[in-house]
C-alpha cells in the first residue's frame, strides 16, 4: 500500500466520516453530496492506495484489516479539521477572498485549491490574482498569498514554503552560445527578467558574491512566461528552481553555473489579527499547511 499524499486528503476526509457514519446514505446526508459521489471517491481512493476498504453488501459494510489501517491513521488529522468547526456551530460556507501573486497560483498552488474546493464545496473561493502590491484592508481580503517581506506587520504571517532562485537555460541555447563559467560572463548574453526580482544577486560557496542590475534582452511579468521563453531557447533565466522543476525533469532546462546560488525567496500567507478567524479562514490556512511541504518540495 503506497502512502497517500496531500491531494489525496478530500478522499481520505470522506473515507474517516464514512466508518464514523456507519453508512454510504449517512455520510452522503451529513457532507451534502449523492451517494453515487461517495461510492466513486471511495473507489477512487481504493484504487489510489490498490487496496480494497471496505467489504460492502446492499445495506451495511464492514473494514477490511486495511481499511482499519487507513482509519485509524488518519481519524486524529481529519478530527482536527472537524474541531475547526467549533462543534457544529459555524459552518464551512461563504466566500474566501484571496489576492495571490498570477504565478504562484497557477505554477503551485491550483490543484490544492481544486482539492479544498471538493473539500468543502460549500466554501467559494474568490481569488483576486495580481503582481501588484494589494491594499488588504480596502479589497477586503481574507487572506494574502506574498512573497518577500511582509507588507503589513498588522497581519499575521504563517510560511508556506521557500523559493529558491537559480539560473537556467536550455541546453540548445548553451550548446550555440559562449561558456559561461562566472556570473560576469552574463553581460555577453540573451538574459530573460523576470518579476519580481528584476536584478540577480548570487553566491559562490567560496563567500565570493555577484550582482547583476544591467539590461535583458526579454522582460516578462509573468514566471510562466519567463520559463516558457527560456526553455524554448530564448536566453538565460534568473528564476525560481521549483516553478522550472517539469522542465528539469524533462532536460528542457538545465542550470547554469550550479555553484552559484541565488536568493530565497520566502512565501507567506497574511491574514488578519482577530480573536476569532472565521471557520472558512481556519479550514483554509489548516489546510494549506498540511499540503505545504508537498507542494514545494522539487521531488514531488
Amino acid at each position: 500500500m503506497r502512502e497517500l499524499g496531500g491531494a489525496d486528503l478530500h478522499l481520505v476526509y470522506l473515507f474517516v466520516h464514512l466508518v464514523n457514519a456507519g453508512s454510504f446514505s449517512q455520510v452522503a446526508k451529513e457532507l451534502s453530496m449523492p451517494i453515487a459521489t461517495v461510492s466513486r471517491q471511495l473507489a477512487k481512493l481504493e484504487a489510489i492506495l490498490d487496496q480494497q476498504l471496505l467489504m460492502r453488501s446492499t445495506r451495511k459494510f464492514r473494514l477490511t484489516e486495511e481499511g482499519l489501517a487507513v482509519f485509524q491513521r488518519y481519524q486524529a488529522v481529519i478530527n482536527q479539521f472537524d474541531e475547526l468547526s467549533d462543534g457544529g456551530i459555524d459552518k464551512p460556507e461563504g466566500t474566501l477572498r484571496i489576492a495571490a501573486p498570477i504565478s504562484i497560483i497557477s505554477m503551485v498552488l491550483l490543484n490544492a485549491l481544486n482539492d479544498f474546493c471538493d473539500l468543502y464545496p460549500d466554501i467559494r473561493l474568490h481569488i483576486a490574482q495580481s503582481n501588484q502590491e494589494v491594499d488588504l484592508i480596502d479589497k477586503a481580503v481574507d487572506i494574502a498569498i506574498v512573497g518577500g517581506a511582509q507588507p503589513d506587520s498588522s497581519w499575521v504571517a504563517t510560511t508556506l514554503g521557500v523559493l529558491d532562485y537559480c539560473l537556467m537555460a536550455s541546453p540548445r541555447y548553451l550548446e550555440h552560445n559562449e561558456l559561461i563559467e562566472h556570473p560576469a560572463q552574463l553581460r555577453q548574453h540573451r538574459l530573460i527578467k523576470v518579476w519580481p526580482l528584476f536584478n540577480w544577486s548570487l553566491s559562490h560557496g567560496s563567500g565570493e558574491r555577484f550582482y547583476y542590475d544591467g539590461p535583458a534582452r526579454l522582460t516578462l511579468m509573468d514566471l510562466h512566461g519567463a520559463i516558457k521563453a527560456a526553455a524554448a531557447g530564448g536566453g538565460v533565466l534568473y528564476g525560481p528552481e521549483l516553478f522550472a522543476k517539469d522542465e528539469f525533469a524533462s532536460g528542457a532546462l538545465v542550470k547554469v553555473l550550479p555553484k552559484w546560488a541565488g536568493e530565497q525567496r520566502r512565501i507567506a500567507m497574511l491574514y488578519h489579527q482577530r480573536s476569532q478567524q472565521p471557520l472558512k479562514v481556519k479550514l483554509f490556512l489548516a489546510f494549506m499547511q498540511a499540503r505545504a511541504p508537498e507542494l514545494f518540495d522539487m521531488a514531488s
